[in-house]
This record gives structure tokens, C-alpha cells and sequence, in this order.
């Protein structure tokens, strides 16, 4: 796995390339400079993974999403300040048959679907 880190504090810095560097199957790559997005250092970097420091926003969280959506097989650790918290973001496709598609049904689907949307996105 090629992992990327991006935006922490040299001290953070030290502490996750000593654990990512510690398993073989693990590589830190660094994006060319000149790169200053996330997403162009990604396209750089071809890192499967993004770790980074996050404060606790909103903010960053649609940032993060936004990254996705133009590299939906990356993944990214979000560590918060602190240090003892992360999110893991990464789209996974999901798939539940609808077995005899009625008007009811379609609609549980809809509202299972909405309900589920909002109970990820609160975390916070």
C-alpha cells in the first residue's frame, strides 16, 4: 500500500511513519513539489492512502468527500487533534436486493436509504 501523509505536525509526522513504516507491505510516498492540492498530491503520488490531521470540522469532512468523489479508491485517515480519534473515509459500493418490488417497498428503500445517510454523516 502506498500511503501518502499530508498536513500534520512534524511530531505527528515521526509517530505514523515509524508505525507505517514498520510493516513491509506498507511504502510512504511524498508527491513532487509543486503539487498543492490533496488531489493533484494524490494524482502525483498514486497513494493508495491519506493520512492526515484533521480538526474536528465539518469543513473537512466535505473537503475529504469531495477527494473521494475524484478518487474513489483512495482511502483517507482522518487523525484528530489530539491524536487519540480518526475517521477512515472510503466509498464502498453496497448492494440490497429489493425481492418483490412493490410502491411500499420502493419507498422503505428510499427512507432506509436517507435514515442510513444521516446516521453516517453524524459524527460529531
Amino acid at each position: 500500500m502506498r500511503v501518502l501523509l499530508d498536513n500534520m505536525s512534524q511530531m505527528l509526522r515521526g509517530i505514523v511513519t515509524s508505525v507505517v513504516s514498520s510493516d513491509p507491505q506498507c511504502e510512504i510516498v511524498v508527491a513532487p513539489t509543486g503539487h498543492n492540492t490533496l488531489s493533484d498530491k494524490l494524482d502525483a503520488s498514486n497513494a493508495d492512502v491519506v493520512i492526515l490531521a484533521a480538526a474536528n470540522s465539518r469543513d473537512e469532512s466535505d473537503q475529504i468527500l469531495a477527494l473521494l468523489t475524484e478518487h474513489p479508491a483512495a482511502r483517507v485517515i482522518a487523525i484528530m487533534s489530539g491524536g487519540d480519534r480518526a475517521f477512515l473515509y472510503y466509498f464502498q459500493p453496497h448492494i440490497t436486493l429489493i425481492d418483490e418490488l412493490s410502491p411500499a417497498t420502493l419507498l422503505s428503500a428510499i427512507k432506509q436509504l436517507h435514515r442510513f445517510a444521516w446516521r453516517e454523516a453524524d459524527v460529531n
